[in-house]
């Protein structure tokens, strides 16, 4: 079976495959081929497995495949103009960049777009129950539907430098400390989670995002450490006691992911795609109604939501003081 790529994915992927840190190379790789888009890092690990396993051929000539995989999360724009493909033969890999578009600009501009690339696949997968309810609820049952969850390839070889890195951090916090990355927007939280452990005893937390300077509270047990190349950011999430992951909601985060795969436990809330992702793998802290729907309403009723902070500080106090026992399962490997 030939399976067809965006060219741009498909060619990170191919600079993935010599971006061993030991290598020489890896350092312009990463400087010059790095992705910050999670869908598109996600389909260049998924090229990469199915090449290493003889599973498929992979290329971006999507003329001659058999399969073309459209991710809706990162595709070019020849694809968003035009269909260029059989449907029957278009797989859509759909995520919630498309709901949050429409939801946050609230007009037909948007939701045009998504229906458009909608009718260029008949066959959909969804990274998650709750990815599949939300689209469910907007644009109706597709046809020939699956949940497929993401997954993460094993722990690579991280270089000398990142391995001090990482050592300079368990030297300083004494083997022990919290985890939290990604973007710092309003519906990842990071900015209340800092507020949260300045104000309280709370235990060490690394934080691994792009927190503006004015943001950044001086505190001894809080490091900062910006964006980092994912390989590097994952190796220090994997030496964590737990990573909090407590978005307002998400569909299916590479980072819940690997962390999961790599044995280590995530506190997160309990709506959107990550609490039926953690599973018994971490703690869910029940803020929202059980029965909140996954919909646009749901979605707004989760964006308007005060930050549980007596919550939040009963349970990281709980895990920090006694620990937290998880069921560890290889289910995410890709």
């Amino acid at each position: 079976m030939i399976i067809s790529f965006d060219t741009r994915t498909l060619f990170l992927s191919r600079v993935n495959n010599y971006r061993n840190e030991d290598v020489p190379f890896s350092n312009l790789g990463k400087k010059f081929f790095s992705s910050k888009s999670g869908p598109q890092n996600f389909v260049s690990d998924l090229i990469h497995t199915i090449e290493k396993n003889n599973l498929a051929e992979t290329t971006f000539n999507f003329i001659n495949s058999d399969i073309h995989l459209l991710n809706s999360g990162f595709y070019s724009f020849f694809w968003r103009n035009f269909k260029l493909k059989e449907v029957d033969k278009v797989i859509l890999r759909l995520d919630g960049i498309g709901i949050d578009t429409e939801n946050d600009l609230d007009n037909k501009i948007n939701k045009n777009k998504m229906v458009d690339l909608l009718d260029k696949g008949s066959n959909v997968i969804y990274q998650s129950k709750f990815c599949k309810n939300c689209f469910n609820d907007i644009f109706g049952s597709l046809t020939r539907e699956k949940i497929i969850y993401n997954g993460a390839i094993n722990m690579p070889i991280i270089s000398p430098e990142s391995k001090q890195l990482v050592q300079s951090i368990k030297l300083r916090f004494k083997n022990k400390y919290f985890s939290v990355a990604g973007r710092y927007t309003n519906r990842k939280r990071i900015k209340e989670i800092i507020k949260e452990f300045n104000e309280n005893d709370m235990g060490n937390l690394v934080v691994l995002s792009n927190v503006p300077s004015k943001d950044k509270i001086k505190n001894e047990r809080i490091i900062y450490l910006n964006l980092l190349n994912p390989l590097i950011a994952r190796n220090i999430i994997s030496n964590s006691i737990a990573l909090i992951h407590f978005d307002r909601y998400d569909w299916c985060p590479n980072i819940v992911i690997s962390a999961i795969q790599d044995g280590i436990p995530v506190i997160c809330s309990n709506f959107g795609g990550t609490p039926e992702i953690v599973g018994k793998s971490g703690l869910i802290i029940k803020e929202f109604p059980e029965n909140l729907p996954h919909s646009i309403f749901g979605i707004n009723t989760a964006k308007n939501a005060n930050f549980p902070s007596k919550l939040f500080i009963q349970n990281i106090i709980e895990v920090w003081n006694n620990g937290i026992e998880i069921e560890k399962t290889n289910f995410y490997k890709i």
